[in-house]
């Protein structure tokens, strides 16, 4: 059964840049994506659904990727959740630790590490 990965990210061009990323896995039937330019989409749909793994973006409008992730955990949903984002992860470092995020990317994404973190986190191999 492929796993299914979420990703939030208001930038439309996202959704083309991670079929990329993840064109073979796509196309072995490994993973499944389900994009979402508005995090009150996700949320709508997050209501009946069960990703592997939510890839996020910090900034967003209406729901940023800190309040995406606090309130996935205050729903008691437990997968790893990745913020990917064009700052540094120092200039998020307070919020950070006070939730339940699995990694930090910065883009623009490696996608030779990012498929070694994703592989690590969903036991699934990618390459």
């Amino acid at each position: 059964m492929p796993k299914l990965i979420a990703i939030i990210d208001d930038e439309a061009e996202m959704e083309f840049f991670y079929s990329l990323v993840f064109e073979k896995a796509l196309k072995k039937g490994l993973i499944k994506l389900k994009f979402f330019q508005d995090s009150r989409d996700f949320f709508e749909w997050f209501t009946a659904n069960e990703p592997d793994l939510i890839l996020s973006d910090i900034n967003m409008p209406y729901i940023s990727g800190p309040e995406l992730s606090r309130t996935v955990r205050q729903m008691g949903r437990m997968m790893p959740i990745y913020f990917v984002s064009g700052f540094e992860e120092n200039d998020y470092q307070d919020v950070l630790s006070e939730i339940d995020v699995c990694r930090f990317l910065t883009k623009p994404l490696n996608p030779t590490r990012f498929h070694g973190l994703l592989e690590l986190d969903l036991n699934l191999p990618l390459a």
